[in-house]
């Protein structure tokens, strides 16, 4: 009897030992990290919208038990990407999941004041995600940590943060991982970032990984900057797009030296034509039709958009549906514009709160015809 459990406990040891793995930290691009516990388990921090100012694309079949988003910017919330099944927190607080445990601080988004004048949400989710007891940290678009959550993030082993001095001073015990940078060995496209290079210039203890994944340990007793290769999943925007971009940029700048719509709009049609997988060129016509107040034919573009197109980063998708809503309330189509204003209502965590008042006020005032 004794012999038999022993065998069992055998196997059960060696299946486990099988089935285990070390665990892992995957770079995918910009600020979108993979972390996998020894079990198997995958969370994704911030994963990105392929076709919003990157100048790449977010990589198809992505595995996740769960992703985490610190805030709903398109270069930290392509969320649609995954399963409807795959959950999302935004969040703070405390969760768990399978082997994993991981919590959310509230923090606030760099420029908070600048960019809540406007309406816009501006919290950011501080997440510590802990993978066989070695705790990782993301800071998202986080302003300079407060006193409070550098004492809540004492014993985390790994920051990820920005290329920032005052991160990397206030964290200097742990090991840093910089993010959200220009990534020229990826695309030629230009946006408001400059590569890590130059603030790595006059820094030590720097590690330049030969790899987009590395391994955790708490045994790494020596701080040092960790600087990940992207994914080489990631590829840079197609031709076509970056024509596509060309085509609605002709088309702003027709309209704006002459205001001839119709030649205007021959610009954002081939824009669509060229790359029709992406709401770019539709948006872009239903803007320069909004400001002639053609309001049927901005229902027109728009609900060719919203059937067409499932490719939408969130902030298109919130302020294309404002436009569809107000074109519908102006055509007499209530109905209708109570369903794109009760969409914005659902999802209030990312859409502009001014925009947000007005769809109330419309739910309010429908319900009580």
């Amino acid at each position: 009897m004794k012999n038999s459990i022993l065998i069992v406990v055998a196997f059960v040891f060696s299946f486990a030992q099988l089935h285990s793995q070390a665990p892992k930290i995957e770079y995918i691009a910009h600020a979108a990290f993979v972390l996998e516990s020894s079990q198997g388990t995958r969370v994704v921090i911030d994963p990105y919208h392929s076709y919003k100012q990157m100048g790449f694309t977010f990589p198809e079949n992505i595995e996740a038990d769960a992703v985490l988003i610190t805030h709903p910017h398109y270069d930290h919330d392509g969320s649609q990407y995954f399963s409807k099944n795959t959950p999302i927190y935004r969040d703070a607080g405390k969760y768990q999941l399978n082997d994993i445990h991981f919590y959310g601080l509230a923090s606030k988004h760099s420029f908070a004041e600048q960019i809540g004048k406007s309406g816009n949400q501006n919290y950011n989710t501080i997440w510590v995600v802990d993978i066989d007891g070695i705790k990782i940290a993301h800071l998202g678009d986080n302003e300079v940590p407060t006193a409070s959550e550098v004492a809540q993030l004492a014993d985390v082993d790994y920051i990820i943060g920005h290329p920032r001095d005052a991160d990397l001073e206030l964290f200097k015990d742990k090991v840093y991982i910089p993010n959200h940078y220009l990534l020229p060995e990826v695309t030629a496209h230009k946006n408001w970032m400059q590569p890590v290079s130059g603030w790595l210039e006059d820094k030590e203890g720097i590690e330049q990984l030969n790899s987009n994944i590395y391994t955790p340990s708490k045994d790494n007793s020596i701080p040092k900057i960790l600087v990940f290769k992207p994914s080489p999943l990631v590829k840079e925007w197609s031709q076509e797009y970056y024509d596509a971009l060309a085509s609605i940029k002709a088309g702003f700048e027709e309209y704006k030296a002459s205001q001839n719509i119709e030649q205007s709009i021959v610009h954002l049609n081939k824009a669509i034509a060229q790359a029709p997988y992406v709401m770019d060129g539709y948006y872009s016509k239903a803007q320069l039709l909004n400001r002639e107040e053609k309001h049927l034919d901005v229902i027109t573009v728009l609900e060719k958009g919203f059937s067409t197109i499932a490719d939408i980063d969130w902030g298109t998708e919130a302020k294309a549906r404002v436009m569809l809503a107000k074109a519908y309330a102006a055509t007499q189509k209530e109905s209708l514009a109570y369903t794109q204003y009760t969409w914005l209502k659902r999802h209030k965590g990312i859409v502009n709160k001014n925009d947000l008042k007005e769809a109330q006020e419309y739910i309010d005032n429908y319900n009580g015809k």
